[in-house]
């Protein structure tokens, strides 16, 4: 408690400027110490909730921050600058989505092994290089439409159905396309398909290349020309760049599998088993087997 003898001399002071009420109010306060200002109360965050131990005193635990969650590359990222190990370090990366070819592929009515010599282009070749190579075959041969699509180890990439001669040699001009429509890219699948109906009576052709390191054999079910025709429509436009950037390995081989059917007046068409065309040939009639070979 302040002395007297120092309060009286400042509540006179106060009276000269304020009033002789004000001055003794405060005069009064400074006596009894009523108007002391409390201390400042702990924040919440320093030491509510925190459980104590034997004193009183805040047991060691968790401080709560404002915090954003950390998403799983910046927490991988933290730990390799640590010198860590991220926990799904030796996992591969996840590849974008695509449509799955059926798997074991469906019978073919012939098939050809494409050399490794053509589609091995480098010691580092990649997933990609090898569809690079195809594409390029297939503008060369005059084909306009494929789709690609997930196997197991690879990927698979198949032709726009083609009509073909009895030898395997395609129609001259548009009507090589000529199955009721001049190309499968303005048209849904359904469209697609329901157009084959109209298509003239014939042979037709796809080619499915399946690049891949897996060992597989084809299955003993045979595919319907509806499927066979919905095959150009319905995968990814080109291959993803998760999967384009995997290596071609020692294991990888290419296997060109060709499905080739016959529609008549009535009914729906019929996959041709076996085809009177061996793979190579259908290969060679189609355009495809002397740019496979040069590129």
């Amino acid at each position: 408690m302040p002395e007297p003898s120092k309060v009286f001399p400042l509540a006179r002071r106060l009276e000269a400027l304020c009033g002789w009420r004000v001055a003794f109010l405060i005069a009064f306060c400074l006596l009894v110490g009523g108007c002391a200002v409390p201390p400042p109360r702990a924040t919440p965050a320093a030491d509510e909730g925190l459980p104590k131990a034997v004193g009183g005193a805040p047991e060691a635990g968790p401080i709560r921050r404002n915090v954003r969650a950390i998403a799983p590359a910046e927490t991988a990222a933290a730990g390799a600058a640590a010198g860590g190990v991220p926990a799904d370090a030796s996992s591969p990366p996840a590849a974008a989505p695509i449509p799955r070819f059926t798997w074991p592929p469906p019978k073919a009515s012939a098939e050809v092994s494409i050399p490794d010599k053509w589609v091995r282009s480098a010691a580092d070749a990649t997933l990609l290089s090898v569809s690079d190579k195809l594409e390029k075959a297939l503008r060369l041969a005059e084909y306009a439409d494929w789709s690609y699509y997930a196997v197991p180890g690879g990927f698979a990439l198949a032709t726009h159905v083609e009509q073909i001669k009895p030898d395997g040699t395609p129609l001259a001009g548009g009507d090589r396309w000529r199955t009721g429509t001049p190309s499968v890219a303005n048209l849904s699948l359904l469209e697609f398909i329901l157009a084959l109906a109209h298509a003239p009576p014939g042979s037709y052709r796809a080619i499915v290349f399946i690049v891949t390191d897996a060992v597989w054999a084809q299955s003993p079910t045979a595919p319907t020309g509806d499927e066979i025709a919905g095959w150009a429509g319905s995968g990814a436009s080109g291959l993803p760049t998760a999967v384009g950037k995997l290596p071609y390995g020692p294991q990888h081989r290419v296997q060109a599998l060709v499905y080739e059917f016959r529609k008549g007046h009535a009914g729906p068409a019929a996959l041709v088993l076996p085809s009177r065309v061996s793979g190579e040939r259908h290969l060679y009639r189609g355009g495809l087997w002397k740019p496979l070979s040069i590129l």
